[in-house]
């Protein structure tokens, strides 16, 4: 007789969209509006974001307090990034990077965006593809530590 053990947890799921691209002061600083949706059946505490990519670009910003999304709830968010492709420029492998907590567990959140430059010269993320990795899965963990703002190796 087979042993039954519990389904695993696939880990958190989102849904992220580009809402609005406003010009903020400088010509290649962009205010980018998002909504954030929890597509999950369990609640979702939003800590960071970062979006690491050298063409669309924003340094991480800790959400204080930290975003909590109950089942199936969505928000809306801004980040100011940066970003000087051209008209008609295209921008792959750009990532929104979520630093989460899913039950009561550590997470990332890599959503994978297409960037278009429309031609009025407003970047334009499309969500291609989002994974998630639990954090700690190593013996050496990257913490985020909300009351210090920074991340600690474990």
């Amino acid at each position: 007789m087979g042993r039954c053990r519990p389904e695993r947890a696939p880990g958190p799921q989102i849904e992220i969209r580009q809402l609005s691209a406003e010009r903020k002061g400088h010509r290649d600083l962009w205010q980018i509006g998002w909504r954030l949706k929890n597509r999950g059946s369990r609640r979702l505490r939003i800590q960071a974001v970062l979006l690491p990519h050298g063409q669309f670009k924003c340094d991480e910003i800790a959400f204080a307090p930290a975003i909590d999304l109950k089942a199936h709830e969505e928000t809306q968010f801004q980040t100011p990034v940066r970003c000087d492709e051209p008209a008609g420029g295209v921008i792959d492998n750009a990532f929104v990077i979520f630093y989460v907590i899913w039950l009561s567990k550590p997470w990332r959140v890599f959503a994978r965006v297409r960037v278009v430059v429309t031609f009025d010269g407003k970047p334009q993320a499309t969500t291609e593809l989002i994974t998630t990795q639990r954090a700690g899965f190593s013996r050496l963990e990257l913490a985020w530590i909300p009351a210090k703002g920074k991340r600690w190796l474990c």
